[in-house]
C-alpha cells in the first residue's frame, strides 16, 4: 500500500475522523470542566479542589491521546485489512472519570449543604 493511500480516507461519509472529534470534543469539555470546578471549589475544599481537578485535566489529556491511538489504529485497520481494530480501554477511561466526577459531586453537595 502506498502513503498516500494509507492516507485516504476510509469512506466518503469520514466516520472515523468524525468519531475522533467527537472524542476530542469531549476531552475539551472535561478540561473545561475541571477548570471551572478548581476555580470555583477552592474555597470549599481548599487544596483538594486543585488536586481533583488536575487529576482530572490529566485523565482528559490521556484520553485526547488514547481517542488518536485509537484513530490510528482502527484507520489503519479499515484501509488495510478492512476491518475495524479497536478496544473498549478509551470508553471504559472516559466512563470511569464520569463516574468519579459525580460521584465527587455528591460528596461536595453534602459536604456543602447546611440546611440548619
Amino acid at each position: 500500500m502506498t502513503d498516500a493511500a494509507s492516507r485516504a480516507p476510509f469512506d466518503s461519509g469520514l466516520q472515523p475522523e468524525r468519531t475522533l472529534l467527537s472524542w476530542q470534543r469531549t476531552c475539551l469539555a472535561l478540561v473545561a470542566g475541571n477548570a471551572v470546578a478548581i476555580k470555583y471549589l477552592s474555597d470549599a475544599l481548599g487544596p483538594w479542589a486543585t488536586f481533583l481537578g488536575a487529576a482530572g485535566i490529566v485523565l482528559a489529556g490521556l484520553a485526547w491521546v488514547l481517542s488518536a491511538r485509537r484513530y490510528r489504529r482502527a484507520h489503519a485497520g479499515l484501509t488495510g485489512s478492512g476491518r475495524l481494530h479497536t478496544d473498549g480501554t478509551l470508553p471504559a477511561l472516559v466512563a470511569s472519570a464520569v463516574v468519579v466526577a459525580c460521584a465527587a459531586a455528591v460528596v461536595i453537595l453534602f459536604a456543602l449543604w447546611r440546611p440548619w
